[in-house]
């Protein structure tokens, strides 16, 4: 399917619909089954309805990127935590290890962890499977028993805290701490 997505915003740039291949997915499925050409070219009208639409659509999502979906303050406000405890969440795989905390954010980041450190990340999809053979422990903002991490993490029998809603903004790079996957807790290693 993306195989696909990326050949269409290919034709589309070539067209002059679009500017940049990724903004494709700024179309609906609807709207891209409904794009035909005459004979190997795209009418001007085509241009003259999506190129505007696309933009806008663009320009929306750079507004609300900053924004979060869901306001994990709130999510996680009332959650009570032991004495010494930096975060808590959902014990999603037992276990317990210690080591310096490394935040990854994303993909472009995925170089800077380093065997035993103490993943920390906003969530987690197929594409960070391979951090979990580095990481001595898994914690992640959001997520629970069922997600991806949790998953991951039992399978490679790590220690994970899955659900903190703040574990990204509380830990800090290099700190180190003490995942509790039985109890759902990130302690400092003192």
């Amino acid at each position: 399917m993306r195989r696909a997505y990326r050949e269409l915003g290919r034709r589309l740039v070539a067209d002059g619909v679009i500017d940049d291949a990724r903004d494709v997915y700024h179309l609906r499925f609807a709207e891209l089954a409904a794009i035909t050409d005459d004979d190997g070219a795209l009418p001007a009208s085509v241009r003259q309805r999506y190129r505007p639409l696309v933009q806008a659509r663009a320009a929306k999502r750079r507004e609300l990127e900053g924004i979060p979906l869901l306001d994990t303050a709130l999510l996680f406000r009332n959650r009570r935590t032991a004495a010494g405890v930096l975060v808590s969440g959902t014990p999603a795989s037992r276990g317990r290890a210690e080591g310096p905390v490394r935040i990854i954010r994303g993909p472009n980041e995925f170089g800077r962890l380093r065997s035993g450190d103490i993943l920390v990340c906003p969530y987690t999809n197929p594409s960070w499977t391979p951090l979990f053979q580095r990481a001595a422990a898994v914690v992640v903002d959001m997520g629970g028993l069922g997600s991806h991490a949790a998953i991951v993490a039992r399978e490679y029998g790590i220690p994970a805290v899955m659900g903190t809603g703040t574990g990204t903004g509380i830990l800090a790079e290099g700190q180190r701490v003490i995942v509790d996957g039985s109890a759902g807790t990130v302690a400092a290693a003192d």
